[in-house]
């Protein structure tokens, strides 16, 4: 199925190919910021994220005249920047900074109630953080980019049931550890 976005893109690509390399620019203002999230997610640090997606853009713009429509241009951007990350990740295991939120004058309840929202996105993404690797990228691409499972099979090379069973073996994971937090 072919999309407006895919046409789109694919019309961009084409007229960077024949040499109009500015319109680059107009990929990366569409695409920078899913991106950007998608390695922040990976990584919990701003700055190697940005580097990250960076370097993904670049290598991007490289290889884009291999670029062979099989998949969308976003699902072909999301595999390179996992793949970077992964090499980050193994050069050093990265600490999530937590920074303490400005929190307007409200009502108590008001406070409360966003410190306990806050304490469980806390929760929830240390959880995260503690899945395998595989599963964590499934997790971070089918929730947070909202990406469909086929798509995520492509950009990370694996088959659609494979990803399905990471996803499922992922929530079982996430659903046990949230069950022993209410326990405590």
């Amino acid at each position: 199925m072919i999309n407006k976005s895919n046409t789109e893109d694919r019309d961009i690509i084409e007229r960077i190919l024949e040499g109009k390399s500015e319109d680059y620019a107009l990929l990366v203002e569409k695409y920078q910021r899913p991106i950007f999230f998608l390695a922040l997610r990976m990584l919990k640090n701003p700055e190697t994220a940005d580097e990250v997606t960076q370097k993904a853009f670049l290598k991007a713009y490289r290889a884009l005249a291999g670029f062979q429509f099989q998949s969308s241009l976003k699902t072909w951007l999301s595999a390179i920047v996992l793949n970077l990350c992964r090499t980050e990740l193994m050069k050093k295991k990265r600490d999530m900074v937590e920074l303490p939120l400005q929190l307007p004058d409200s009502s108590m309840e008001e406070r409360n109630e966003r410190d306990e929202k806050a304490h469980q996105r806390y929760y929830l993404q240390k959880a995260v953080d503690k899945l395998p690797l595989r599963q964590k990228e499934v997790v971070n691409l089918r929730i947070y980019e909202e990406m469909p499972f086929k798509e995520i099979a492509e950009a990370l090379k694996s088959t659609e049931s494979a990803v399905k069973v990471n996803f499922h073996h992922a929530m079982k994971s996430l659903r046990e550890w949230i069950q022993e937090r209410k326990e405590i």
